[in-house]
């Protein structure tokens, strides 16, 4: 097999600007991290970090800080509106089923609340005070604080869905760089660029207490991080790299860290406060823990929550590690999973999460630095042509050509043996379309004349067309009436398409909008700018009003889905996040965050749910990518790392899948930290396909079992096993050939000796010359036969290395599925383009680092 092994491509991502869990009482748990150019990726945590979606920021947008709402509590007015306590239950509990809101804001002055099923703006202010520095929702989930440009605290309500402005506290110096809320919700600590911890009543809006930080030098200190523990202790992060724990009474400072070698730009502390987390622009994550009475806070027999009496509450440097290499602007830790998850990100791009309670002892797990299942990379595969999207730039590049090579030769040839290159990758394409928000999706046909793009306002249609004079530029051109107003009903008020596939005889494309429909658009008119659609699928749209809606539909044939009792936390959530088309053109497959999976005609309006992977209300695992196999099979790997295959034409799931599509997985597979991001299939090898990750490609036989549980499934390392194994195998067999030798050697010299000592004590009797010869051949005789007997009671060496490679996880006996590799890393996109010739695209991390500004200079000793 040729693999295409390429590292051409430039994607930058942006910096990490802001991290954040989503409350503990919503459905499913969510962190949100914010990027610097205004977008915001969503994961879902289960275990593992796994990534679902990403709202597009605005063109050269702006982020600084997010904050999570979820209201789980009535007001004092919303009381007076109920007068039993059974109508009032009823309302907390709709309440309680509502999904979390999220909302942003940055440099540009507004305070945005997203839409987190259409991945778009759902209500947006202004700050009314310029730059918004930092944002933080009360602990009863209520009221909004921002500190902004001009050194105001501003006040948003956010009960009941809303985001109205309520008040403004009195004016600071300087602008508000952190706050934080009082666990009662009474005060709000803020820190500013003068240097100044204010302490402000929530009811005066007054400024009821002020410490202040020295200076080093002539500028003032910044106080860019800030958070209150539950026992009320204040602490700060500040320019000096100093980490400061406050009294919240006297307001004095009770311990003093020289944390970091540069500014402390985060801070955060678990749920108990016993523990808090530091780092900023010297990238290492510095961790301090409450000591009671010369022990860790609630340790074994020192519950922090009974009286302390007399003993001394001091907090302890604990542990330093770092897992960046640039700043680090932002820290999350999660203390009501299963795992404490600690999530740091920063100027690197790349977010890195661990374990909180072994630190430092946990060694990091390293997400890559592009979103790893929001395809960012399209192939064409007859075109032999690469796409990739970033922001609102689309770039192009050609393939390279090498060598061909006869079949002889390749048979010889050595496993990763690169081939001599005739003609390099080009360089054909770098468009910036004129997009009011950064690009939603991309892809390319399979013949490569046209690319398809859209932001959240909706799909663009674009021609590619070579240079006439040979060189190797292309013409690229914008075809109008794409899409066709009726592909989505009048009613639809979102119009971005969130994926998009060409068909393999590129006469139709399938669009998937933030609004959940499904379109299939006749494109086969391109050249006339004639575009019509032909059905619409809706059956991830399943809410009641949903499905009367998409009934009334006339204009177009309207396939609505069927009306189920959705919870809200499940509908305002839910997203379409993959799609595949087989190249039957017969069938298109979705997925959506809540787990759903239909499989739809092309051709007619049939379409088919497929069973729940995992029970409902659990929700616990759903498709992370999805691909048609030979024969219109449709695979989907999930984020538990299991894998079902469905037989689209019978509509069911395949013999296989039944058997062991969520058991008897190698454990080195569903152990793995990555999500499966694509299927690969090979045209040559039509029983198996390649599923691959960030750090992975296996390949996949769905016609064997899965083998041993405990089966090494890395070719590299299962190779390297079974050579070290034969090869100390063979040394034992030649050192015991050696002994066994040694020992036969000695026994006949013992024979020897003790023979002619018989015949020194025996000098008058006479045995003649043929008496003699005989009792020579006698011995000779005996000696082999013993030899023969030893070598007949040695090992069975062929059985030994069997069961030592069974042992080490190696059996020969059983074939060898689910082969991986881990050659590839930091791995974007991996397809084939022809048979037994795949294309695998890398972004190596060295190279995403040498774009990126300089990190903080570490003085090393000696230098």
């Amino acid at each position: 097999m040729q693999v295409h092994r390429c590292r051409f491509t430039d994607y930058v991502p942006q910096a990490i600007n802001a991290i954040e869990y989503a409350p503990a009482t919503g459905r499913r748990p969510y962190v949100a991290v914010g990027r610097a150019n205004g977008d915001i990726e969503l994961w879902c945590v289960k275990e593992k970090l796994v990534y679902e979606k990403t709202i597009p920021g605005v063109v050269n947008g702006s982020l600084e800080s997010l904050a999570w709402a979820h209201q789980t509590e009535l007001t004092a007015d919303d009381l007076e509106l109920f007068d039993t306590e059974k109508e009032r239950e009823q309302a907390k509990r709709r309440l309680m089923d509502r999904a979390p809101r999220l909302f942003s804001a940055g440099l540009n002055a507004v305070i945005v609340e997203w839409d987190l099923a259409r991945l778009v703006p759902k209500a947006a202010v202004d700050s009314y005070g310029g730059a918004v520095w930092c944002m933080a929702t009360n602990h009863a989930q209520t009221q909004l604080a921002i500190g902004t440009e001009d050194g105001h605290i501003r006040i948003f309500d956010i009960t009941d869905d809303k985001l109205a402005y309520q008040r403004c506290f009195d004016k600071s110096k300087t602008r508000i760089l952190s706050v934080a809320w009082s666990h009662d919700d009474e005060s709000i600590m803020t820190g500013s660029a003068d240097g100044c911890v204010r302490i402000w009543s929530v009811g005066t809006g007054r400024m009821t207490a002020r410490m202040t930080l020295p200076r080093e030098g002539r500028d003032p200190t910044l106080v860019w991080a800030i958070t209150v523990l539950k026992s009320g202790t204040i602490v700060s992060g500040d320019s000096r790299g100093h980490v400061v724990f406050w009294d919240h009474i006297m307001h004095v400072v009770q311990q003093d860290f020289r944390a970091l070698g540069a500014d402390v730009l985060c801070l955060v502390a678990d749920a108990d406060g016993h523990t808090v987390f530091a780092s900023g622009v010297d990238p290492k994550v510095t961790q301090f823990k409450l000591f009671v009475g010369g022990k860790p806070a609630g340790g074994p027999g020192n519950d922090s929550r009974k009286k302390a009496g007399g003993r001394a509450k001091k907090w302890q440097l604990a542990g330093i590690r770092r897992y960046h290499t640039h700043d680090v602007r932002a820290l999350a830790v999660s203390s009501h999973l299963k795992r404490d998850l600690l999530i740091s990100g920063g100027v690197d791009t790349q977010v890195t999460s661990c374990e909180s309670r072994p630190f430092p002892n946990e060694n990091p797990y390293r997400q890559p630095c592009f979103p790893p299942l929001n395809g960012v990379v399209s192939v064409a595969m007859t075109g032999k042509l690469i796409l990739q999207r970033q922001a609102n730039v689309l770039k192009l590049w050609e393939l390279g050509k090498a060598e061909p090579i006869s079949h002889a030769l390749g048979g010889q040839m050595e496993s990763g043996q690169g081939l001599q290159i005739y003609e390099r990758q080009r360089d054909l394409l770098r468009m910036e379309l004129k997009t009011k928000t950064n690009l939603l999706s991309s892809t390319i046909s399979s013949s490569g004349r046209l690319i398809a793009a859209s932001d959240a306002e909706g799909p663009k249609l674009f021609s590619v067309t070579r240079a006439e004079d040979g060189s190797d530029g292309v013409h690229v051109r914008r075809i109008r009436g794409f899409p066709p107003e009726n592909f989505v009903p009048e009613y639809s008020e979102n119009r971005g398409a969130l994926h998009m596939q060409f068909t393999s005889d590129e006469t139709r494309v399938v669009v998937a909008t933030a609004d959940a429909f499904v379109s299939i658009i006749d494109i086969s008119g391109w050249q006339q700018n004639k575009f019509a659609t032909i059905r619409r699928h809706c059956q991830h749209r399943n809410t009641r009003g949903e499905v009367e809606a998409d009934a009334g539909c006339s204009d177009v044939p309207t396939h609505p889905g069927d009306a189920k009792n959705i919870l809200p936390a499940v509908a305002d959530m839910r997203t379409i996040t993959s799609m595949a088309v087989s190249d039957s053109g017969a069938f298109v497959a979705t997925s959506d965050s809540a787990g759903y999976v239909v499989v739809a005609g092309l051709e007619n309006k049939g379409a088919t749910v497929l069973p729940p992977l995992a029970p409902r209300k659990q929700q616990d695992e759903w498709p992370t990518a999805l691909a048609f196999a030979t024969g219109d099979q449709l695979v989907l790997p999930t984020n538990m790392n299991h894998l079902f295959v469905w037989d689209a034409p019978r509509r069911m799931f395949t013999k296989w899948s039944r058997a062991f599509g969520s058991s008897n997985i190698p454990k080195t597979y569903s152990r793995m930290l990555s999500c499966v991001s694509g299927v690969a299939v090979n045209p040559a090898e039509p029983n198996c396909i390649y599923v691959y990750a960030t750090n992975h490609i296996t390949r996949i036989d769905l016609t064997l079992a899965p083998g041993s549980h405990s089966a090494v499934l890395n070719i590299h390392k299962r190779k390297q096993i079974e050579q070290d194994i034969i090869a100390k195998v063979v040394e034992e067999k030649e050192r015991e050939t050696s002994e066994r030798l040694s020992e036969w050697n000695q026994s006949k010299r013992k024979k020897q000796q003790h023979r002619n000592t018989s015949a020194d004590n025996s000098a008058r009797m006479d045995i003649d010359g043929d008496a003699a010869s005989a009792a020579d051949s006698e011995d000779m005789d005996s000696t082999i036969s013993e030899s023969v007997s030893v070598r007949s009671q040695g090992k069975d060496w062929e059985g030994t290395i069997v069961a030592r490679l069974r042992e080490a996880g190696i059996n020969v006996a059983e074939p060898h599925n689910f082969r991986m590799t881990e050659r590839y890393q930091n791995l974007m996109h991996a397809s084939f383009i022809d048979a037994n010739t795949m294309v695998v695209l890398e972004r190596p991390w060295t190279d995403v680092s040498s774009a990126l500004p300089a990190a903080f200079h570490r003085h090393k000793y000696g230098s």
